[in-house]
């Protein structure tokens, strides 16, 4: 059985999957204007991820933490752009959002949960 924090972070994995699918299709089809590189390699990262992580693979949690880590430095850039432009209040916020990233990463690191990994995969 899947603890529910993994299960949380498949269908966040999973809603990113799906935002950057949209976004990858308004590209393919022409209708946005910009590189197809971030938003294919979003897709695929959070797709390997959300297909990973309910099967337990060890893969999939490193794949996580690094995806965590990398949503967690975007988000607090964006912190930093709109805290720069005259709005603290929501600068901090954004600074508390990439903060959860901080937990998801804490949470995967867990001994229990690396156990709980490798335990599926062998």
């Amino acid at each position: 059985m899947v603890p529910w924090p993994i299960a949380l972070l498949t269908l966040f994995y999973g809603l990113l999957a799906a935002v950057t699918g949209a976004a990858a299709w308004k590209i393919l089809t022409g209708a946005a204007d910009r590189p197809l590189l971030w938003p294919a390699v979003w897709l695929g990262l959070s797709v390997a991820v959300m297909c990973g992580l309910p099967l337990l693979k060890p893969w999939a949690r490193r794949l996580a933490i690094a995806g965590s880590a990398g949503l967690g430095l975007v988000t607090l850039g964006f912190a930093l752009l709109i805290a720069g432009s005259g709005r603290p209040g929501l600068g901090v916020m954004g600074a508390l959002l990439a903060g959860t990233h901080l937990v998801v990463i804490r949470y995967l690191r867990r001994p229990e949960v690396k156990r709980l990994f490798l335990r599926a995969s062998s």
